[in-house]
């Protein structure tokens, strides 16, 4: 039976149907985490995770569109059935300690912080936007908000993205490079999934990849770019086509030794 306070977290028919759920499926996990940045799959990873029989999207009421920070009880006891929780929750002792406490498995998204600032740049534009995240970029053209995202947000990034690598327990999650998912989406998945303790055929998980793909959320081929789209191009390396010599130089200043890191580039010579 599921816990009172889990039963009563979310709204009333999703609920009723997590509920359901807990008493129909048998998963070994009733919770699943997608942690990453802005644009750097998680959206994608998270609507595959839905696609098990079962499991719903659910977001803990402390996970705001600007914040993401969890707070006790969000994650343990789970909410009554079988959820799948997105955030971009960076790598703060409380955080990492609440979401390694839960035991729920995650799953860690990174995307080269070069494809990353260019998405940012579109992104930011977008309707509504500019109510939240950075408001004062909106009005510039795209190769000014570059340059705002290397001064202002590209150092906090690469924060996220060395702190997440850091203290990630690889016992319980699992990392995700964007640029695999657009490689071999079916063999990521396959592996995320068998790190959730999922079992599931290479027909359904093939099946499963084709619903969610580029060309079927969007009615483009990958590389055919829509500016005002949420998912705009669907491809790695777009920072060629952006990039100045000087951005290029500005950005290796902040982050050249990060790439080396995460295995984006061998040294600084790009």
């Amino acid at each position: 039976m599921a816990d009172d306070r889990s039963i009563l977290r979310g709204k009333p028919l999703r609920r009723l149907q997590r509920a359901i759920n807990q008493r129909r499926f048998h998963h070994p996990y009733r919770c699943l985490l997608v942690v990453g940045q802005p644009k750097s799959g998680t959206t994608w990873l998270t609507r595959l995770l839905c696609e098990v029989p079962g499991y719903l999207r659910w977001t803990p009421s402390s996970i705001k569109i600007d914040s993401h920070h969890f707070r006790p009880g969000d994650l343990s006891p789970p909410p009554a059935g079988y959820t799948v929780v997105k955030c971009h929750a960076p790598p703060t002792d409380d955080n990492v300690r609440l979401i390694h406490e839960s035991k729920h498995p995650y799953v860690l998204s990174i995307r080269d912080p070069r494809d990353l600032a260019v998405s940012w740049s579109y992104y930011v534009g977008l309707p509504g936007r500019d109510k939240w995240a950075n408001p004062e970029a909106v009005s510039l053209e795209i190769p000014e908000r570059l340059d705002y995202y290397i001064e202002r947000v590209l150092p906090r990034m690469m924060d996220w993205a060395r702190g997440w690598t850091a203290r990630m327990n690889p016992a319980q999650g699992i990392m995700v490079r964007y640029e695999d998912m657009l490689a071999d989406a079916r063999g990521c998945m396959a592996s995320v999934y068998a790190h959730c303790g999922l079992t599931l055929s290479d027909d359904w998980i093939t099946a499963a990849v084709e619903r969610n793909s580029f060309r079927k959320a969007t009615g483009r081929e990958p590389g055919q770019g829509d500016a005002a789209a949420f998912n705009r191009k669907g491809i790695a390396g777009d920072w060629r086509n952006h990039f100045t010599d000087a951005q290029k130089q500005a950005f290796k200043g902040v982050a050249g030794a990060g790439l080396v890191e995460m295995g984006y580039e061998q040294g600084t010579d790009w």
